[in-house]
């Protein structure tokens, strides 16, 4: 072999017979000349090629380029890399064998007196892993699209590789047999005192000999319904370091867990609730971020009872220390900011779309008819469910008197790129039963209930809306019994016309975005966490099946 490919560099080249190059090359020698005579330099671990039959090209980086072979011209291209030009030549009495050529990309040789590189055939093994998950039907929800025969490879909780190859190795392999795999969910707004306990029966410290048993009570409100990562929106200050051990220390048996600091309030009237922090002044708001950023706190809420000027110093100090911020905005009472002065703040990730009313009307004749109005149809405001009654409508008003407000209103959260939260099935379990919930008012008549039926139609619609105009809107369960509400969540958004990709995408990589961790997961790609679900029946054929038995794997391995 070394004979002929010197013979080939010290005389004219020879001519060319067909040769597939398809398969795995690694370069092992190089032939040169140095003006006396021909000589041969061993290369260990040298560059290697894998070329594929639809012209694409892999190096041992992973990297995706692509190769044109036309006779004996080769050439080979990758991003950000200069395109490489060789004729190659063989001895037919080894195939295994190649000669590159190094040429000009007119294929003139560069090499007067001859030089070569020599490229010896690798087997492309069979790549291991933990888990092989074999003729997976995956849901892109990026794209929305659906790839049918898909493998997927897991190592160590990661997806190491996604192809419709199946000669991958697993210490286990499952047969998805054909069956719709999608993302897991992501619930980006929880709170740790609907488990633990609220108001009077919150303990003032997390008792330390109790941290695992709550961490695994806290995640079987979520895991076993396919919620895999979920994110606080204010807790007691002195669970803070407790919770972050948690975010620290993730466990594949556990829910991924982020903490937002907060949520931050101004001074107020009244005792503050036990999840909200007060800071009273814009230097101990300052004082309050700088704490939490040296805690490692990369998000924060902010509640409607933050006034100026402590919020415009939180948004600010924020923002210059990359910390994420979330609103709960919007309130009754014109003293408290609204969405579209927040948004001029620079504010861009809000919580519930049931808050929008409240930054549309303002003014107090709008004020003073639309209590009128629900006290004619509800009469007095007086109870929880009233007042979320009362939320639905507002939006009904609002279709009957301050649509073109609404419009503007939309186009304002397009420009800035705001994002919301959903929590639709605290409102919708108000008046109709869901697949576990009774309905919880039971004192509407049924004129009420059908008004309530129409109200909340009218909300829909507005939030179809929204997501038509690109305006992303994320999970957000903000209840007890959260992984059951984010299906119920789900449900109720495809009853109300959403297609079930965008639900999908609602649950997984929305939130993921909203959070920043929409490079670690929230879709199903090479590289990210292996947290995804097998559905028995699929969703996409109808919706109920959200409701069906399901396989939940996080870091690739399934939840029991």
């Amino acid at each position: 072999m070394k004979k002929l490919f010197i013979y080939l560099l010290l005389f004219p080249f020879l001519g060319y017979s067909q040769l597939s190059i398809i398969g795995k090359w690694q370069n092992t020698e190089f032939i040169g000349h140095d003006g006396a005579k021909a000589y041969i330099n061993k290369i260990e671990n040298g560059r290697t090629y894998t070329f594929e039959e639809n012209g694409i090209v892999k190096n041992l980086q992973d990297n995706i380029g692509i190769y044109e072979l036309k006779g004996d011209s080769l050439k080979i291209s990758f991003t950000n890399s200069k395109t490489e030009f060789y004729r190659i030549n063989y001895d037919k009495s080894n195939l295994n064998q190649i000669a590159f050529f190094p040429v000009t990309e007119k294929y003139q040789f560069l090499c007067i007196e001859g030089c070569a590189e020599l490229f010896e055939k690798r087997n492309i093994a069979e790549k291991e892993g933990d888990l092989v998950i074999i003729n997976a039907k995956l849901l892109d929800v990026k794209s929305g699209k659906i790839h049918p025969n898909q493998t997927l490879l897991i190592s160590n909780g990661i997806i190491k590789e996604i192809s419709t190859k199946k000669n991958y190795k697993g210490i286990e392999t499952i047969d998805a047999k054909g069956k719709l795999v999608t993302p897991s969910f992501i619930d980006p707004h929880i709170h740790p005192t609907d488990v633990f306990g609220d108001y009077d029966k919150a303990p003032e410290n997390l008792p330390k000999d109790s941290l695992q048993i709550l961490r695994k009570k806290l995640s079987d409100e979520y895991l076993p319904y396919g919620t895999t990562t979920v994110m606080t929106m204010g807790q007691p200050e002195n669970w803070v370091n407790d919770l972050l051990f948690w975010q620290k220390k993730p466990e594949p048996d556990n829910v991924d867990f982020i903490v937002c600091g907060g949520a931050l309030i101004s001074k107020d009237n009244r005792k503050p609730y036990i999840g909200h922090t007060e800071v009273t002044s814009p230097e101990l708001a300052k004082q309050k971020i700088l704490e939490y950023h040296r805690l490692d706190i990369q998000h924060i809420k902010l509640y409607h009872r933050l006034k100026e000027p402590e919020f415009s110093t939180i948004t600010k100090i924020a923002d210059s220390l990359n910390i994420k911020v979330y609103g709960h905005i919007g309130d009754f009472s014109p003293e408290y900011l609204t969405i579209n002065q927040t948004l001029e703040k620079g504010l861009k990730n809000y919580e519930h779309l049931a808050l929008i009313p409240n930054s549309i009307i303002t003014s107090d004749d709008d004020w003073t008819k639309l209590e009128n109005q629900f006290k004619n149809n509800f009469g007095e405001l007086n109870s929880e469910s009233k007042v979320i009654e009362f939320f639905l409508e507002q939006f009904r008003f609002i279709k009957e008197h301050k649509e073109t407000e609404m419009q503007l209103f939309f186009k304002n959260l397009k420009q800035n790129n705001a994002t919301f939260s959903t929590t639709l099935h605290r409102l919708y379990e108000q008046f109709e039963p869901t697949y576990f919930t009774q309905r919880q008012d039971t004192s509407l008549t049924p004129k009420q209930i059908e008004r309530c039926k129409e109200n909340f139609e009218i909300m829909m619609n507005y939030v179809k809306q929204m997501h038509n105009l690109g305006i992303e809107i994320r999970l957000g369960s903000d209840m007890r019994n959260g992984g059951k509400v984010n299906l119920s969540e789900l449900i109720i958004l495809a009853k109300y016309g959403f297609n079930t990709a965008d639900i999908f995408k609602i649950a997984s990589y929305n939130g993921a975005k909203a959070i920043g961790i929409e490079n670690e997961t929230g879709s199903i790609e090479k590289g990210k966490k292996a947290n995804f679900i097998i559905w028995s029946k699929n969703p996409v054929d109808n919706f109920n099946n959200l409701n069906s038995p399901k396989t939940i794997f996080k870091d690739g391995k399934i939840i029991k």
